[in-house]
């Protein structure tokens, strides 16, 4: 059986859900469970219209939330013919009437905790999913809709919550596994779930394609396919570098690495369910299914291309200790265990005789975790850095890292080389 995931881009307009809908018919041959995301920026319109409900901007708040029932109104007129739209429209309603209802709670009791925005935000995936859904329907596809809720379970950690691996694959197995057939499609949001006692949570910001790849690690997929618009996956953003190269194979180590330190084009926590069942993952192209795109497997290019990775929003500390001791692993033990506690994600770490050097996002959990520090250590942080790391690295590419170490004074960039 198939996995196969859309990104919001995949799906921003009418034209672009019939364009995934030609793609899913074409691979009805066999037993398929698609992954949708929320249509083009409509995550980033929730978020923003949670935040102005927490803010207690009314006002501003019940017009965001027009503005997002406005947009999905017009696509399902733009999608559907005149005698369709009214009974989609319905099927949606309810979506809306609760996100209406939250919002009002919000603004009432002035409270906004992290298990409210995970509520809101999911809704982008429930309406991208029931709208595909019917669609896929009226094109006479068996389509079943099904809610990632009820089968992803996760723990309590609002905004990045964790997979209870026993429980997801209890539920798929018994909700999707013996209803698999060719001709048939089961539709699943991405990025979302549920605690056991049936709070919404989300799998962290562009988490679809890891809820792709949970849905193929449960069924034992054949191969999990990422749809994107790009041609593969690229050994450089073509927006910050030219002449880039298309990698058409890539070991799931490189692919690690390539997320770890900022690639976009796959989620992080991606890879490792379908290392485990040695799942192939194919990054294909919407716009042109006819390229190959890139196969994520065990087997490596056979030429070696060397990656150019940036990552953003960087910050650099140095930690001494305030008694001039040696940073030795007593310490380090201490500050990791701070590190833990504070939530800080960690990129790099250096350690000299008397300092641990890290690169770590720029979030404001630094502060917390700086805290955590002051009656033992002296902490300097340099913010507003670019992480730039090259895998398979050329003596060019050392000139270039020697000359970035020397702009690095002006708080500019952080180069690495692998």
């Amino acid at each position: 059986m198939h996995v196969m995931k859309f990104g919001g881009a995949s799906v921003k307009d009418a034209p672009s859900i019939r364009n995934v809908a030609q793609i899913i018919r074409e691979h009805l041959n066999e037993p398929l469970v698609v992954v949708i995301s929320a249509i083009d920026k409509t995550t980033n319109s929730l978020e923003t219209l949670a935040h102005l409900a927490r803010d207690n901007k009314g006002e501003e708040a019940m017009a965001q939330f027009r503005k997002v029932r406005r947009f999905h109104i017009h696509l399902i007129h733009d999608l559907f013919g005149s005698e369709e739209v009214a009974g989609v429209q319905e099927n949606v309603r309810q979506f809306f009437e609760e996100i209406e209802r939250i919002v009002q709670g919000i603004l009432l009791l002035e409270e906004f905790p992290p298990r409210i925005y995970d509520r809101i935000v999911s809704y982008g995936e429930l309406l991208a999913t029931r709208i595909v859904a019917e669609y896929l329907s009226v094109q006479g596809v068996d389509t079943q809709w099904i809610d990632s809720r009820q089968l992803v379970k996760t723990d309590a950690n609002y905004k990045s919550a964790g997979v209870v691996w026993s429980l997801t694959q209890a539920n798929i197995s018994r909700e999707v596994s013996p209803l698999l057939q060719p001709g048939r499609v089961f539709l699943a949001q991405g990025f979302i779930g549920s605690t056991t006692d049936g709070h919404t949570t989300t799998l962290g910001r562009e988490g679809s394609d890891y809820t792709g790849s949970i849905f193929a690690f449960c069924l034992n997929a054949s191969r999990f396919s990422v749809w994107k618009d790009v041609p593969g996956i690229l050994n450089a953003d073509p927006r910050i570098r030219e002449n880039t190269v298309k990698i058409d194979f890539l070991s799931y180590e490189e692919a690690v690495e390539m997320t770890f330190y900022g690639a976009s084009v796959i989620h992080p926590n991606t890879i490792k369910p379908i290392y485990n069942k040695q799942i192939p993952l194919h990054v294909k192209c919407f716009k042109d299914t006819s390229l190959p795109g890139t196969i994520i497997s065990d087997r490596t290019n056979p030429e070696v291309i060397t990656s150019y990775i940036q990552k953003k929003d960087q910050a650099f500390m140095v930690i001494k200790p305030k008694d001039f001791s040696f940073m030795e692993e007593r310490l380090m033990q201490e500050i990791f265990d701070h590190i833990y506690k504070s939530g800080l994600k960690v990129n790099l770490v250096q350690n000299s005789a008397i300092s641990l050097l890290l690169c770590v996002d720029d979030k404001p959990v630094i502060s917390a975790f700086n805290s955590l520090l002051l009656d033992r250590f002296t902490v300097e942080v340099t913010q507003g850095l670019t992480l730039n790391t090259v895998i398979n690295f050329t003596v060019k590419d050392l000139k270039e890292a020697s000359d970035a170490v020397m702009v690095q004074q002006n708080g500019t960039k952080l180069f690495m080389v692998k």
